[in-house]
């Protein structure tokens, strides 16, 4: 072999070589998706680094009478039947019905002999009254009417340790001033564990039944 075909010899196998190296010793050039794995998943990207936890609110337990009287005690401050043989108070009765309701199935009703021209009959709980403005409570009336019937009994502060009388009542609205739903508010400055009981207050001289529903703290 000559010298001219001994160098084109050695120039084709160095061809070859070069070729195999680019298919199989040269790694593949990493896709270009590769790029994008390391970039946050839209789940990632929306959840915040840190959440501020809620405040919770203040609540009561079953202020829609959905669970019957659970959660409540029932209170009285009446005055003597004058027909009864001995010193009984005049006839009253708290229930749990579905004649009437606002918010679910439920009101509570509250039936009390007013023929004294007295009588006070409500329900309680004690519960926290921290980061709590308003007392808020529906009452239903029947129709509307310009004689003062009953007054919607409202008190949210301290537990006195005693027994609740009409005294301690916020009395200042009748029931009577609407026909149907009606929301009555009451301000609470109290912190801390309190008392919060709703009823009516009688003022005219007969035999009643009022209803009321959805109590709640704001």
């Amino acid at each position: 072999m000559n010298r001219r075909q001994l160098l084109g010899t050695l120039a084709a196998g160095a061809a070859v070589g070069v070729a195999g190296c680019e298919t199989d010793d040269i790694p593949a050039i990493p896709p270009a998706e590769t790029e994008t794995e390391s970039q946050p998943t839209p789940t990632e990207t929306q959840t915040p680094s840190a959440q501020t936890p809620m405040t919770p609110q203040p609540a009561l337990d079953n202020g829609s009478f959905e669970d019957g009287l659970t959660g409540w005690t029932v209170g009285r401050d009446l005055p003597t039947d004058p027909n009864a043989e001995s010193d009984q108070p005049v006839a009253s009765d708290v229930s749990v019905t579905t004649d009437h309701a606002v918010d679910g199935a439920h009101s509570c009703a509250l039936f009390l002999d007013g023929r004294q021209d007295d009588g006070t009959l409500w329900v309680q709980q004690r519960t926290t009254l921290d980061d709590t403005d308003r007392l808020a409570v529906d009452y239903y009336s029947e129709q509307e009417s310009f004689n003062i019937i009953t007054k919607a009994a409202a008190y949210a502060g301290p537990d006195p340790g005693r027994a609740l009388t009409e005294a301690d009542f916020d009395t200042s609205a009748a029931i009577e001033d609407h026909a149907g739903w009606k929301t009555y508010e009451y301000d609470v400055s109290h912190n801390g564990i309190g008392l919060v009981a709703v009823g009516i207050s009688v003022v005219w001289e007969t035999e009643l039944t009022r209803y009321l529903d959805n109590v709640r703290l704001q």
